[in-house]
């Protein structure tokens, strides 16, 4: 780690009124830095960043959630510090030293998100219309995608030649489509789901659930970090981000990614609509289809290459979800068989 002189950040830390020791870059956005006091960790975020996360964490706190980090303020009261256009604010430093195994700490990290979920989450009811037309919105948003779709592959396909990125779109085209439909269906199915329930549930979700933002301090308690994206929302959200995360990566049947998933919700189950929703956001190709829309409409930056390469990529995101949502969705096939059998069998029983 590069040591760094105390006066590249001199000001911003006579904030604080700290005797600083030494300062070294831990990162692109973290700095360590050791003092008289102990060691803290000074962290910046763009001028741009909405700094309502900042009261949402007293909020965590005040509801009886502290395994998100604190921020410090400074000498006069302020959370954050501008400087050069950015903001910076000062947490405690985490030397993540646990000696749990690597499942125990994605267990850990697991629970604190069900939990965070559990104290903050909060029962709303909705307007039918409100569901109906966001309902009908994401179809004919949808409906518009396969379309261009559809007309982009006929036109690469009657093509003489084909560029590489063409030739690879068309080949992931009818398992892109497949994606879809799998999508479409389960919007169908939450909606149903959502006409019978009437009503939703919200909480605080973290918004970038991921193991390198889960941090243990000496006494082996797990924290969250990067909380710069908390905000009240769907639960599933938090799963959703996790796992485009987590399984953008080479094709890999990951069944650790289905077990933590039945580890969450051991510690905050989710309904049937919600599992619907989880599944609805997660199976939809969205990173395929940028990808396309990138490259067809000219956003695309790099080259030819690159364009192939990022559609593969999106590609194995998309297969790697596959194998998790078949185990999610085989898994809800056996509840409703067993909840039919428990049921059937009630009915058999003689009654007093």
């Amino acid at each position: 780690m590069a040591v760094m002189e105390k006066l590249d950040y001199g000001e911003i830390l006579k904030a604080y009124q700290l005797q600083v020791d030494q300062i070294e870059e831990h990162s692109r956005n973290v700095l360590k830095i050791h003092t008289k006091q102990g060691q803290y960790a000074l962290k910046s975020i763009s001028k741009n960043q909405d700094l309502r996360f900042i009261y949402h964490i007293g909020e965590l706190y005040s509801q009886g959630y502290t395994r998100v980090i604190p921020i410090f303020k400074t000498i006069n009261g302020q959370f954050v510090v501008e400087r050069a256009n950015k903001f910076y604010y000062l947490m405690p430093w985490l030397n993540n030293e646990s000696s749990l195994e690597r499942s125990e700490r994605y267990q850990q990290m697991f629970r604190q998100v069900a939990r965070l979920h559990t104290v903050t989450r909060k029962e709303l009811n909705f307007d039918e219309e409100d569901v109906k037309q966001y309902y009908t919105g994401l179809k004919e948003k949808w409906e518009n995608r396969n379309k261009f779709l559809e007309g982009y592959v006929d036109r690469c396909e009657n093509q003489l030649y084909m560029s590489p990125f063409e030739l690879q779109f068309a080949s992931y085209f009818t398992e892109m489509m497949q994606a879809c439909q799998f999508a479409r269906a389960r919007l169908d199915e939450w909606y149903g789901l959502m006409k019978e329930v009437k009503s939703f549930r919200t909480a605080f979700t973290h918004g970038k659930i991921s193991i390198k933002h889960f941090l243990y301090d000496s006494n082996n308690k797990g924290y969250l970090l990067s909380p710069e994206k908390l905000k009240h929302a769907s639960p599933v959200n938090d799963l959703v981000s996790f796992y485009y995360r987590t399984l953008r990566t080479y094709p890999v049947q990951s069944d650790e990614c289905f077990e933590w998933y039945n580890y969450y919700n051991e510690h905050f189950p989710l309904r049937d609509e919600e599992i619907q929703l989880l599944l609805t956001y997660l199976t939809y190709p969205e990173p395929m289809y940028r990808v396309v829309d990138s490259y067809v409409n000219g956003k695309t930056k790099g080259s030819e290459q690159e364009s192939v390469k990022q559609l593969t990529k999106a590609y194995w995101l998309n297969k790697n979800i596959e194998y998790l949502a078949s185990h999610m969705m085989q898994q809800e096939h056996q509840k409703k068989e067993q909840k039919l059998a428990e049921e059937f069998e009630e009915e058999l029983d003689p009654k007093d």
